[in-house]
Formats: C-alpha cells, sequence, structure tokens
C-alpha cells in the first residue's frame, strides 16, 4: 500500500482525458504547487497511533511486520508537489515513488519501484474540487483526498483498507504552499 491526500467550484476535467479551464474558471486546480509538511510532532504521532490501532488486534508475532509496512509509505514527508501535465496528475513526496495517473480517474497500471509491487492508480476531481488519488492492489485499497482550506492549507485524508488488516487506518496530513 502506499500512501498516499482543492476548492474548485467548477471541475476544470472534461470527458476523454483533456483538462479545459473554463473561462470563469481563475486557476484550474489551486492544489496545483510544492507544499511542505506543517503537521509537525503532534500529526506525526497522530499517523503513528491510528497505525497501532490498525494493527491493534493482528497476532502479536505479525503486528511488528504489519505495522513496518504501514508505517514506511504513510509517515508524512517533508515535501509534497502535485503538478498537472498534458492530461496527467502527478503526485510527489520526498522519498516516495512519484504516482502518475490519467486526471479522468481511469484506472493505470502501476509498479512501485521501490518493492515492485503492482497496482492499480487512479487520480480524479471529485465534484466539489478535491483530489482523489487510488492506489489497489491485490490485497487492499489506499485512497488519498487532497483539499485546500480557505487559509491555503492543504489536507490529504488517507484511508487505507486491506484484506489482512482488521480495521481501516485513517489519519489526515496538513501541508503548507512552499
Amino acid at each position: 500500500m502506499f500512501s498516499l491526500a482543492a476548492a474548485v467550484l467548477v471541475s476544470p476535467w472534461a470527458p476523454g482525458g483533456t483538462a479545459q479551464a473554463k473561462a470563469s474558471d481563475a486557476e484550474p486546480l489551486p492544489l496545483l504547487g510544492t507544499y511542505r509538511f506543517a503537521g509537525g510532532q503532534e500529526e506525526m504521532q497522530e499517523v503513528e497511533r491510528a497505525i497501532d490501532e490498525a494493527v491493534d488486534e493482528m497476532n502479536v508475532f505479525i503486528r511488528g511486520i504489519a505495522r513496518r509496512r504501514l508505517r514506511e509509505p504513510n509517515l508524512p514527508t517533508d515535501e509534497l508537489r502535485i503538478s498537472l501535465g498534458s492530461d496527467t496528475i502527478t503526485v510527489a513526496r520526498t522519498g516516495q515513488p512519484k504516482v502518475s495517473a490519467p486526471a479522468t480517474g481511469k484506472r493505470v497500471p502501476w509498479r512501485n519501484p521501490r518493492n515492485g509491487n503492482e497496482l492499480e492508480v487512479s487520480h480524479r476531481i471529485t465534484p466539489d474540487g478535491a483530489l482523489e488519488q487510488k492506489l489497489i492492489g491485490d490485497r487492499g485499497v489506499s485512497t488519498n483526498i487532497f483539499t485546500i482550506s480557505a487559509d491555503g492549507k492543504l489536507s490529504m485524508r488517507t484511508t487505507v483498507t486491506a484484506d489482512k488488516l482488521p480495521s481501516t487506518l485513517r489519519f489526515t496530513t496538513t501541508y503548507v504552499r512552499k
């Protein structure tokens, strides 16, 4: 699993995969840009607590393995970048592999270069203007919802479900524009 999370009044994404900004859109996708982690130690501890709760009911012998596998891709990174190609959204986090997918929500195959896991990835803009990123594997799904608050902070809400995980992992991390 990989973790991996915009206030646009009108979605600029047209069917067929091309981004088309409408004349009324001052900025087609306000969440594009580079951000730095702003949640501090409190959010780091909250992610750790959420991971501990998600694995708490697991057998003591596999709990530590599960915790390590969830921790590495889900801890906040120093920097997060959301960019747009001709019809592709890319989410890049310091120390993590870049994830690119069509802006249409279409699932595409993606191989994690770190561990070789094969997943399907999708990116789409929701009706309320958030960016939804899904990473779907044989054993689970990781969803990140990225939104921009009125004060310009980027929130990444992460949800991880897996067949061997006794409960859903949920947490939110916060970033500010660089």
